[in-house]
């Protein structure tokens, strides 16, 4: 994965680091507060020679002396400095244990040295730091070698006993909140980056481009609520519906040189919108006067006809057994040139009837009747469908659901379309973030319905998807028909460039 795609999962996800940096910032701020005060006080001790006759004695012992300092510091954490010191301040601790708060240090190239002693109490650290001093000076003189006269060669003064502290060294509450910021960041950084390491879902256009190695001819927003519905029927002038329009003119495009035109809709996993997308598609194409037919032909789990509010007893199957003929089993949908093709019972068989001859021959009689036939089918990637159907057609629309789909689900879906010799006219990116545009022309207040449409009845969908009934699609309450709806000029114009519908023109 490139720095371009890490730089674009930082921008969708920089409030994970932003949590992840405050959350280490209070963190930090939060164990400060909880930890004990601890306070340190330092002693400072000068040795030098006792004695010194000329310049070059003098330059000698200074010598001497500093190369001891560090034989004397560690003489000053040893049991023989510190057990006097626990028996003269009544510790309740050993010399390991006290030497383990004791800190000696000596600047580079003198002859001092520093004795900081780290305690709980400020007086209890003084005192420590003055009794270790006071210690360390009569043991160094006590080993220290000794003169002809018997004296001692190594003299020792404290220089700055220690002083009782007013404030604690630790802990240090904004070097811990800065460390907690940092961790934080850092943290908060390294999810960001193993998410888009580990998650494979397809999150944008790009992505999904890449992946497919086909254009992108449409981005549909994400639809509000539970069971979101005909955007081109409840809102025909919102931004969405606008997406289906802009979907279909990229159609055009995609299939120039085919005056009758047949797609199948299909999806690489269930629930990524194919039948939805279907229909608004369907229903944007009918809008133009085109003379279009919406055929159901997932024969697994058909939505089409619950979507619609049309039967669905009886359709595709019904004609591929026998049972029907197209005329007899075909609806109109609304008062525009638009008719559905139910899919019928749910066969036992369903792969069988779609790659059989009689459904070849229905598919090439429907598209010399039709402008453009709209086939809705079964996600590519649980079984094989859409591949049979669409190496008879001009080629497939893949559906890409953003929030579902993987990448590795819709490399399979492509793969499988082209290995069966059907082309892939492009992919459609379902539920982007719908992001407002300033100075649109359509104004979020629309009419409720829109070509004639019935208007469906509140709670339609879960009324379908509770019942049931022997047959495995269950027929949906007839509705019925609402009076004729006075088209307003905005809502009946059709998009700039197009021709307006023969409904438009006779509501004119």
């Amino acid at each position: 994965m490139n720095s371009k795609k890490y730089g674009q999962a930082f921008r969708r996800f920089w409030y994970v680091v932003v949590i992840a940096t405050i959350v280490g910032a209070i963190a930090g701020y939060g164990l400060s507060q909880l930890a004990t005060p601890v306070y340190t006080a330092t002693s400072s001790l000068y040795f030098s020679l006792s004695f010194a006759g000329t310049a070059t004695d003098l330059s000698q012992g200074s010598t001497y002396t500093q190369n001891q300092m560090l034989s004397f510091a560690q003489l000053a954490e040893s049991p023989a400095v510190l057990q006097p010191v626990i028996d003269d301040l009544k510790l309740g601790e050993s010399p390991s244990q006290l030497a383990s708060a004791i800190t000696v240090s000596t600047p580079q190239n003198t002859v001092i040295l520093q004795i900081a002693v780290a305690d709980t109490s400020p007086k209890q650290a003084a005192a420590i730091a003055d009794a270790v001093a006071a210690n360390l000076s009569s043991t160094v003189e006590q080993i220290a070698p000794k003169s002809a006269t018997d004296k001692t060669t190594v003299s020792v003064r404290v220089i700055a006993p220690a002083a009782v502290p007013d404030a604690p060294s630790a802990p240090n509450t904004r070097l811990n909140v800065l460390s907690g910021l940092l961790l934080g960041l850092i943290l908060g950084a390294l999810i960001v980056v193993l998410r888009e390491t580990f998650d494979t879902r397809v999150h944008n256009a790009e992505t999904a481009v890449e992946v497919a190695k086909a254009p992108l001819v449409g981005s549909i927003p994400r639809e509000r609520g539970s069971h979101p519905g005909l955007v081109l029927v409840d809102s025909p002038l919102s931004l969405g519906a606008e997406a289906y329009r802009q979907l279909r003119s990229n159609l055009e495009f995609v299939t120039l040189g085919s005056p009758n035109r047949a797609i199948v809709v299909t999806s690489s996993v269930p629930e990524e919108g194919k039948s939805m997308i279907s229909s608004n598609v369907a229903l944007a194409l009918a809008e133009t006067g085109q003379r279009v037919l919406l055929i159901d032909a997932d024969l697994r789990r058909p939505m089409v006809a619950s979507y619609s509010g049309l039967s669905g007893g009886a359709g595709l199957t019904s004609i591929l057994a026998g049972r029907a003929e197209f005329d007899e089993v075909v609806q109109r949908w609304g008062a525009g040139e638009l008719d559905v093709l139910a899919s019928g019972p749910i066969p036992p068989n369903p792969s069988e009837l779609l790659s059989s001859r009689r459904m070849a021959d229905l598919l090439a009689r429907l598209r010399a009747e039709y402008d453009t036939v709209v086939i809705d089918t079964a996600p590519l990637g649980s079984v094989a469908d859409a591949s049979i159907l669409a190496r008879q057609v001009d080629g497939a629309l893949v559906v890409v659901d953003r929030t579902q789909v993987r990448r590795q689900q819709l490399e399979q879906t492509i793969d499988s379309l082209q290995k069966s010799g059907a082309a892939v006219l492009g992919i459609v990116l379902n539920r982007i973030h719908a992001r407002a545009q300033r100075g649109a022309y359509y104004a979020p207040e629309t009419p409720s319905r829109r070509l004639g449409l019935p208007a469906r009845k509140s709670g339609e969908h879960e009324a379908a998807n509770a019942k049931s009934s022997p047959q495995p699609v269950a027929e949906p309450d007839i509705v019925e028909s609402a009076e004729p709806d006075i088209v307003e000029a905005a809502a009946a114009r059709p998009a700039d460039g197009e021709p307006a519908s023969e409904s438009a023109r006779t509501s004119s």
